[in-house]
Parts: structure tokens; sequence; C-alpha cells
């Protein structure tokens, strides 16, 4: 297939794909269904939320390492399996037990996004055109949030249907997008485990005369050899620049701290609405999408220098934010709280893309020499 009709296709298929599986609108109201199941506070904050981080912290790592050795597919129909068995857990009267278990899936079904991105950089060769997938991919994704929000908040304000039919919608989108990915071509080569057959042999053609290769005994020993070489390779040239290495460190935590913000804010929302006021979390999550993604935007047309005053605007930036978190632990108004949480999404988003963008452009002489560095740094 031609190259520019390539890219589309695969960019399609990987947007349709992303943009429904981010519509689950149980999720802006997913502390108010747990409690409608006679779960306390307490227990959805140290007994189920807790459950799931720790799951997302422990399948990331492992997810990121299989997803390359068995090339992408799999890993995203396990991805919408996982999301269907999420969601089908929470169905009738669920225990503590059955509740945590939805966690466990769920921390798979959050750290296994890397498979479908990653897959779109493996299937199109051309890195003309990573700049284009990436910015599409990301777009489908806050148009998939948007409107779950938009339809959960619909749903519950004007009571056209039982709030469990959240739990129906996102059942049926994740049971969607499983069947949306059997659909995915398969990707014959991969980043490190199924390296291109050419580069392969012309690893071979390098060695010393006389050495003999034994295939049928040694091959698995040598290629994952190779790849834990190539890891440390691409470990060791990202993390040489000390630049680099601020900026990567300050995005995982930022991101990290924003995790753990979106996972337990609804548990101060409820906290907080003694008064038991209609909760607007879904048009909270929506307009909390739109100012994120506005602000992403604005940030990213910008011709800035940001190398230049980076520290102090990073420091002023995280300064904000902190100053934001504060001000919504001691807060006790439900409306200030959602105006903070918007507030600091926005602020988070342009602070991200900043450093995504400031990292990527970066002086990486010594860096780009594989082209799966490369991918990897679009991935972040």
């Amino acid at each position: 297939m031609d190259t520019s009709k390539n890219w589309k296709t695969v960019s399609l298929l990987v947007c349709v794909f992303a943009m429904v599986r981010e519509i689950r609108p149980i999720e802006p109201f997913f502390t108010s269904f747990l409690r409608s199941m006679n779960f306390t506070l307490d227990q959805i904050n140290e007994e189920i939320y807790a459950v799931g981080t720790y799951s997302c912290l422990v399948l990331a790592v492992v997810i990121f390492l299989i997803t390359d050795y068995f090339r992408y597919k799999p890993l995203i129909i396990a991805d919408g399996i996982a999301g269907i068995l999420t969601y089908a857990l929470l169905l009738g009267t669920p225990s503590l037990y059955r509740v945590q278990m939805e966690q466990v899936f769920f921390g798979f079904f959050y750290s296994s996004e890397v498979a479908f991105t990653t897959y779109l950089y493996a299937k199109v060769d051309d890195k003309q055109y990573y700049q284009k997938i990436t910015s599409l991919v990301k777009a489908s994704m806050l148009f998939g949030r948007f409107l779950s929000g938009f339809i959960a908040q619909t749903i519950v304000s004007t009571h056209l249907l039982n709030e469990v039919y959240l739990l129906y919608i996102s059942i049926f989108s994740t049971s969607f997008v499983t069947l949306w990915s059997l659909v995915l071509p398969k990707v014959e080569h991969s980043l490190y485990f199924h390296r291109n057959k050419e580069l392969t042999l012309n690893n071979k053609l390098q060695q010393p005369i006389g050495v003999i290769i034994d295939d049928n005994t040694s091959n698995k020993v040598n290629k994952f050899k190779e790849v834990k070489q190539m890891l440390f390779d691409d470990f060791q040239s990202a993390y040489k620049n000390t630049y680099v290495v601020k900026k990567c460190f300050w995005w995982i935590v930022a991101v990290v701290g924003n995790i753990i913000v979106a996972t337990y804010i609804q548990v101060l929302w409820e906290d907080v609405n003694q008064n038991k006021i209609e909760l607007m979390n879904g048009a909270v999550e929506s307009i909390h999408t739109l100012c994120g993604a506005a602000g992403a935007y604005a940030v990213g047309h910008l011709s800035y220098d940001w190398k230049k005053f980076g520290d102090i605007i990073f420091t002023a930036g995280t300064f904000v934010l902190a100053l934001l978190l504060f001000i919504i632990y001691y807060c006790n108004s439900l409306w200030i709280l959602y105006v903070l949480y918007i507030s600091y999404g926005t602020c988070y988003q342009v602070l991200l893309t900043i450093t995504t963008y400031d990292t990527i452009t970066s002086n990486f002489s010594g860096m780009c020499k594989y082209k799966h560095f490369n991918i990897l740094k679009m991935t972040i």
C-alpha cells in the first residue's frame, strides 16, 4: 500500500478506537455509583482506589515490556477485554472483593494505553507523519473524554435514564473497541523483539569470520541479549543529557500526581457535598478537557525558546499547581472545588505540553541513532 494512504488508514482505525475507548460515562460519577452500592468513602478511598493505583503502577512496567514482544495487536485486544471486565464486574450488587478485582482490571485497561499509541509508530514507517498521527490520536482521545462527560451529565441531570445506564454504555463502548481492534492490521515488525529482517541480516553479516551461529539453540538467547543491549543503549543515550533528565523527572512526577488527583478528586467532591446538591461531575470533566486541550493547543503554537527561561517558568508553574492543590485540600465549597479542578487541569496540560515539546526538540545529537528511540520520544 502507498505510504501516504497507509498512514491515513491506520490513523483512522486507531483514532476511532481511541475516541470510543474514552466514552465511559460511568467514570465522572464512579464514586457516586460505588456509594449507591453502600460502600463508604473510607472504603472507596483506602480499599478500592488504592488497589487501582498500585495496579496501574505495577502493570505499566509489565505491559511496556510485553507489548513489543507480542507485537501490539494482542495487547490492544486484551485492553478491550479488560475494559469489558472492568465494568461487567460492577453489574448487580458486587462485593468489596469483586470491586477490588475490577480495579485490577482497570489498572490493566489504563496501563495498556501504551499498546495502541506505539502500534501507530510501528505501522507507519515514515517518520514525517509521526507529528500528525500523534496529534490526531490525542485529539480523538480528548474528544472522546468530552463526549463521555457530556453524555454522563445529560443522563444524570435530565433523569431520562437510571444511573446504571452509565455502566451499560461503558460496557458497550469497551465491547465495541474490542471488536474494532480485531480489524486492525497486524504488525510484522516491532521495535525490539521483532526487528526488520534486513537489520537482523546486517547484524549477522557483521559477525567475525569463523563465528558459527546456531539459530535453533541460541536464537532466543541472542535475541533477548540484543534487546537488553538496545534498551540499555537507549537509556544511556537518553539520560546522559542532564537537561533531559531534569525534564523527564518533572514529567514523571507531574503525570503520577495528576493520575492520583484525577482518581481521588471525586471522593473529595462527595465528602464536601453535605447538602446533597446535584453533582456536575460530567460537565466539569468536559470543561476540564476542553480547557486543557485549548491551553495545550495555544502553547504548542507559540514560537518561544522555552529553554531560555524554562527553569523560572516551570518553577512558577509547579508552584501554581501546588498552590491550587493546597487550596483544594482545605476548600469546603463544591462549586469552588470545581473551578479549582478545571484551573489545575488547564495549568497541568500547558506545562505538560511545554515539557514534552521542549524535551523532544532538545539537542539529541547522540540520541537519535535508533529509530525505536525516536518513537519512544513521540509517545511521551
